[in-house]
């Protein structure tokens, strides 16, 4: 009896130390995924990169419609083919007609039935269309390649609104930092002043004055807060992601390197030209000039050479047999009420819209270029300018402060030289950000952005 509950004794320990195993291995794969979920959640620019561009819905849209516009070249080229189908049908007539008709002077008489069968194949050789087909296929190829312009542009836009959303959240971040740094050394100077003031060394007016600019700080604070949770929505909306996932970021604000923003005319010329939407401009002319060639082309006549194999019957399947028949055909237009002339016109001024889009790509483009690199010069300047009046702005702090605590300041021009330190930092910070975006805008201008 001893031994079997010293057995079931040292069971229960196996099964429960079995259970603890399990039960640990649980959590800790549970705590695992959740830190792995969560690290999913932080991206670099790259990744953030890479993820839009596999999973950014107008990228993805963009592609579909070039694997359509293949499709419809295939097609155009496959009218050049012979055109094979098939056919059945029966017919119930008022009358009876002839199934199988006379053959020679002294045959079988024909036989006649009301019910028709009819089955074959129709097989029809394009010879000549006015040009027609070949210019259905160039239409084709060059609606391709402005499918092909327009997912550059998409790809490009794409990965330019992601790194500046991206570098937005950083800045942001930044600025949250900064604030919550001066709200820190506000609530600090609260504390003080309110023993200052059981003391009688301060006026109560000075703690007001430290009440309200703590509150202006956090209310200031829940902006930047609110703004960086908006702009991480953008994000993932970007990224073809639910915006509630709101990814964060990894990675710090730091000054671009402004050194590719520069170029000869020449070279400005040669980079406007190769700009996505330029290009696709460009061929919208082209797939416009080929259009117009269509429709002239339908004053042309058509020339086909048909056939057809089957078999007919009447009622029953009675009198069946073989028939065929084979030969060309030619269809001219003769009158057609002006309809031909009318989109002859709708054509040739829709060619004439095409060359102003592009009169106006180009212009756009080049306007595009000048407003990047005068932002640039604009920003950079600024950083610099404030780079050094934020040193400027936190030495007069540290002195003003220095003075109030010894008695030698007010605190009025303590919170002055505060508040002048943070938005000099809020300047540093967004002249950084604004050079950081001109530079992206610039290589989108100029069409230099890869992935």
């Amino acid at each position: 009896m001893l031994k079997t509950l010293i057995l079931s004794q040292a069971l229960k320990k196996q099964i429960l130390a079995i259970f603890v195993w399990i039960m640990t291995g649980t959590i800790f794969s549970a705590v695992l995924g959740t830190c792995f979920s969560f690290a999913g959640d932080s991206l670099t620019l790259d990744q953030a990169i890479q993820i839009a561009l596999h999973e950014n819905p107008l990228l993805s849209k963009s592609q579909n419609e070039l694997v359509a516009s293949e499709e419809a070249r295939k097609g155009a080229r496959g009218r050049l083919l012979p055109q094979i189908s098939g056919y059945t049908d029966y017919s119930r007539l008022s009358d009876p007609a002839v199934v199988v008709p006379i053959k020679s002077f002294g045959g079988m008489p024909p036989t006649f039935s009301r019910d028709q069968y009819r089955a074959g194949i129709t097989v029809k050789i394009p010879l000549y269309e006015g040009g027609r087909l070949w210019t259905q296929i160039s239409i084709a190829k060059f609606s391709k390649m402005i499918s092909e312009a327009n997912l550059r542009f998409t790809t490009q836009d794409v990965i330019a609104n992601v790194t500046n959303i991206f570098n937005r959240i950083l800045y942001i971040k930044s600025l949250v930092k900064a604030q919550e740094e001066t709200l820190s050394a506000l609530e600090k100077a609260r504390d003080d002043a309110e023993v200052r003031l059981k003391v009688g060394r301060i006026a109560p007016v000075d703690l007001m004055r430290i009440e309200t600019q703590v509150a202006a700080q956090r209310q200031s604070l829940i902006e930047s807060r609110e703004d960086e949770k908006r702009s991480r929505q953008t994000l993932a909306l970007l990224l073809g992601r639910d915006p509630s996932s709101e990814p964060d970021t990894i990675g710090t604000l730091s000054p671009p390197d402004t050194a590719a923003v520069q170029g000869t005319e020449a070279q400005l010329e040669e980079a406007i030209k190769n700009r996505p939407d330029v290009q696709r401009a460009l061929r919208e002319v082209r797939r416009a000039e080929a259009n117009v060639r269509l429709v002239k082309g339908l004053h042309l006549p058509s020339l086909d050479l048909v056939g057809d194999y089957g078999r007919r019957a009447g009622s029953g399947f009675e009198g069946d047999e073989e028939v065929w028949s084979g030969g060309i055909t030619v269809n001219l237009n003769i009158f057609s009420g002006g309809v031909i002339s009318a989109q002859v016109r709708e054509a040739e001024a829709k060619l004439l819209a095409a060359k102003e889009g592009l009169r106006e790509a180009r212009l756009n483009g080049r306007t595009e270029v000048l407003h990047a690199i005068s932002s640039v010069r604009e920003a950079r300047h600024r950083f610099q300018v404030a780079r050094s009046v934020t040193s400027t702005a936190r030495e007069t702090f540290r002195i003003e402060d220095l003075k109030y605590r010894t008695g030698a300041g007010t605190i009025t021009d303590s919170l002055l030289a505060q508040s002048t330190w943070l938005t000099a930092r809020a300047s540093k910070l967004s002249a950084m950000y604004d050079m950081q975006k001109a530079v992206v805008d610039y290589k989108l201008a100029v069409g230099s952005i890869n992935k």
